[in-house]
């Protein structure tokens, strides 16, 4: 089994290119004038293929981004313990807030979509 395995993966992985082909290609006379017969579908795929960035979950549950670019955040405070608040100092809590420049630089490398 362990002679299978290391056969296939002499066949799925080229030195010279250190690239990753597909075991099965196709035969060289399918292939367009350009393409060299060692080049799979599968190379090509993996080749030109472009990653995604991930949001990060905690940013994008606390702020808004704006169309101006900068971000919107709302304050702490409001949600329990405040029977003996200052009425004042609940309706401030109440009041959204905006991000500092410093704040949205880092927002924006955590949600890259925004």
């Amino acid at each position: 089994m362990a002679s299978f395995i290391r056969s296939t993966m002499a066949l799925a992985w080229s030195p010279l290119k250190s690239t990753v082909f597909a075991a099965v290609s196709r035969p060289a006379t399918s292939l367009p004038a350009t393409a060299s017969p060692a080049t799979s579908v599968l190379c090509n795929a993996v080749r030109h293929m472009s990653y995604k960035l991930k949001t990060n979950s905690a940013a994008k549950k606390r702020f808004v981004a704006l169309p101006s670019g900068k971000f919107k955040h709302w304050r702490s405070g409001k949600r329990h313990l405040n029977t003996g608040m200052d009425r004042g100092r609940l309706n401030k809590a109440g009041i959204a807030s905006y991000a500092t420049p410093r704040q949205s630089k880092h927002l924006r490398r955590l949600m890259p979509y925004a």
